[in-house]
């Protein structure tokens, strides 16, 4: 099972899980990694999600004891990843299964990820989750994703918290492939708050500040 805590301002969750589920999704990924007509680098940054939770499941990472008196529970396994790389991660396994050949055990641990996915953006947001799920959802994993993830990531990690929560549901519509070109967005106004072509161009090949997670 799947489960997550939030990371400190608002920049992403710890992923959790036991060793099965952990192994699980590893395996996952890695196949659709080696399948997917929309994943141009075998070794790239979708696999970075392949490589975190096993990295996790091998007690390199966060290791959860379980609650006293909940000894049952057992041991649990977490790692860190930031919102705008989980997103974009999922949603590439996501759309990947419809070019694939795959299985009930693909889609079970795919909408496990996801269930856990959605929460923590409605708990992580609040009154702003559900946009934020929204933007998610409209990720169009296209073969170049990743590349634009780099100007977005290092953008996202520069922002203080409350910056993450004024502007990353501009900073995931700006994945669009059209953003760059867009005059307005879809209210027929850019907020203040959006993301601009401008700076996205400036954080571009530009190292990843720390978080602050």
């Amino acid at each position: 099972m799947l489960a997550y805590q939030l990371l400190n301002n608002h920049a992403g969750l710890l992923l959790i899980g036991d060793y099965a589920s952990l192994r699980e999704l590893h395996e996952v990924v890695h196949d659709v990694n080696d399948r997917s007509p929309l994943i141009r680098e075998e070794g790239g940054a979708f696999l970075g999600l392949a490589y975190d939770v096993r990295k996790a499941y091998e007690q390199q990472r966060e290791n959860l004891q379980p609650p006293e008196g909940y000894e049952e529970i057992g041991v649990r396994y977490g790692v860190q990843i930031l919102w705008p790389v989980l997103l974009v991660q999922q949603r590439m396994l996501r759309v990947s299964l419809g070019y694939l050949d795959h299985s009930r055990r693909h889609q079970a641990i795919t909408y496990a990820l996801e269930a856990v996915i959605e929460a923590g953006l409605r708990e992580d947001f609040g009154a702003q989750g559900q946009t934020m799920v929204d933007q998610w959802l409209r990720l169009d994993p296209t073969p170049d994703i990743f590349d634009r993830l780099n100007s977005r990531g290092a953008m996202f990690c520069s922002w203080s918290k409350a910056e993450r929560e004024r502007r990353f549901a501009s900073l995931l519509l700006s994945f669009d492939t059209m953003y760059e070109h867009y005059s307005s967005l879809p209210n027929g106004q850019r907020a203040t708050e959006s993301v601009s072509p401008r700076e996205l161009e400036q954080w571009k090949g530009v190292d990843w500040p720390d978080p602050c997670w």
